[in-house]
């Protein structure tokens, strides 16, 4: 679990804290107040903590973390995270995992043997993280992968694409094959994605099908509902053993693509996750999905939603980013989304008013 990201002068932030719950996690703001990036240096942190870490030094970590930050950024030089891009900036970023502070990297110039001046992660300091290899991050990207799954894994690895790496770590993972056993953990959120999607997708030579229930016809998946492509991207992370309480998942926009009835199905299911011990950390533009993850948190007779809301926020553009931390959305202030809805709805009115 990543229990928190400390970001200073990076991208955005000059100095932002998130103190992340257990559960569900929701970051609010409007477009480019940083919330992509916290997904994306979070993930890129936890891609770290695997095993394949614990017994190597701080300076082979320091290089895995700029060539990840690289990968996952698409930043054209480490330079362009730094906030201030001055000779001597840095930015720096502190994580925390199961409450224990076991990460610290700041990113800085170095002047290379041909007297370039260049940005890389300079220096790391780490305690073990002890943490087995299923404790690490899962990103879903806002725009979905199983229509062009096939064919995706090897394009990348030969040749120059726009994707950031995190759209090729998920092709990995999609690809895992099922799991032998299901555990309990994920029963209950298998069976709420199949009644949602009604059917299961299948993968087998990198072709991906959709499984209606009761059939034994498979649909090519770009014959499916586009936004039903996510709940079946969610379902196959499960199924295989990717996504597990251990495994904080980073979802950016979830409600790309996805109608009002599909967001209400898409929030009962993140707090089906989130009630059964699952991390999950998302941003997102949408005041119905944040309404009705309200609606959700208020539920009687069930246990408690454990949700976190994050407010990111600028005075005006190059300002940096401020962060409002909130475990109740109705005192989250600055709400954006909230204020143009209802300026929205004041508008209406009038329209409506003025033709009768």
């Amino acid at each position: 679990m990543l229990a928190r990201l400390h970001l200073q002068n990076f991208t955005v932030f000059a100095d932002a804290d998130f103190q992340f719950s257990e559960g569900l996690n929701v970051l609010v703001g409007t477009n480019g107040t940083g919330k992509s990036h916290v997904l994306k240096a979070g993930y890129a942190v936890m891609s770290l903590s695997s095993s394949k870490l614990q017994r190597v030094d701080p300076i082979t970590v320091a290089g895995a973390l700029t060539e990840t930050l690289q990968a996952v950024f698409l930043p054209g030089g480490l330079v362009n995270l730094v906030r201030d891009q001055a000779e001597k900036a840095t930015a720096n970023i502190w994580a925390e995992f199961d409450g224990h502070k076991s990460f610290e990297a700041r990113i800085m110039p170095h002047q290379d043997m041909e007297d370039r001046l260049e940005t890389r992660v300079a220096s790391v300091q780490l305690n073990p993280f002890n943490l087995p290899l299923t404790r690490y991050g899962l990103f879903i990207p806002a725009k979905e992968i199983l229509s062009f799954f096939n064919g995706f894994r090897s394009l990348y690895t030969v040749r120059e694409v726009s994707f950031d790496s995190t759209y090729y770590d998920l092709a990995i993972r999609l690809g895992l094959l099922p799991l032998r056993e299901i555990g309990k953990a994920i029963e209950v959120p298998l069976q709420v994605l199949q009644q949602v999607m009604g059917g299961s997708i299948s993968i087998e030579n990198e072709q991906v099908h959709f499984v209606p229930t009761g059939s034994k016809k498979q649909l090519p998946i770009t014959l499916y509902a586009e936004g039903l492509r996510k709940f079946a991207t969610l379902w196959q992370l499960l199924r295989n053993g990717s996504l597990t309480p251990e495994t904080t998942l980073f979802w950016d926009e979830p409600e790309a693509n996805l109608n009002p009835q599909l967001l209400r199905k898409l929030a009962r299911v993140l707090a089906t996750l989130a009630r059964a011990g699952f991390q999950i950390i998302l941003a997102t533009h949408s005041m119905f999905l944040l309404k009705e993850l309200h609606i959700l948190s208020r539920e009687k007779d069930v246990a408690k939603l454990p949700i976190r809301y994050f407010g990111l926020n600028a005075d005006k553009p190059g300002d940096p980013v401020t962060v409002t931390t909130e475990d109740d959305f109705e005192v989250l202030p600055d709400i954006v989304a909230l204020d143009e809805e209802l300026e929205q709805s004041g508008t209406f009115l009038d329209v409506l008013n003025a033709n009768d």
